[in-house]
C-alpha cells in the first residue's frame, strides 16, 4: 500500500476511515525525499497547529548490503472533510393486530 506513496502529488485525495468509522479525506500538500541521515523528525512528527496526516515510507536508492533503502518519502497532506459513518438501515418492524 505505501510502495505508491512516491506517486502522490500535490492535490491528490487520501481516504481514511477511522475505527470508529468516520471517513477522512485528506489532501496532499506536498511530497517530499529525505536520506535516512538528515530526516526533519520535528517536521514530520510536530504539531502543525491545524489536522494533518503525514504518511512515511522508504525511498530513495537501495542498499544491497543492508537492505535497507537510503531515504524515506514523507507526503504532507491537510484535512479536507470527515464524514460520519453510514448508519445501519433501520429494520422495519412489523406490530400484527392482537399483539400489542
Amino acid at each position: 500500500m505505501f510502495f505508491k506513496l512516491r506517486s502522490l502529488v500535490a492535490g491528490d485525495l487520501v481516504d481514511v476511515t477511522l475505527a470508529d468509522g468516520v471517513s477522512a479525506q485528506f489532501k496532499v500538500t506536498s511530497v517530499a525525499q529525505y536520506t535516512k541521515t538528515s530526516f526533519p523528525d520535528q517536521l514530520v512528527y510536530g504539531g502543525h497547529g491545524q489536522s494533518t496526516l503525514q504518511l512515511v515510507t522508504c525511498g530513495g536508492t537501495f542498499d544491497s548490503r543492508t537492505g535497507h533503502y537510503l531515504s524515506n518519502i514523507v507526503v504532507y497532506t491537510s484535512l479536507v472533510t470527515l464524514t460520519p459513518p453510514v448508519a445501519a438501515a433501520a429494520v422495519p418492524t412489523a406490530v400484527l393486530p392482537g399483539s400489542r
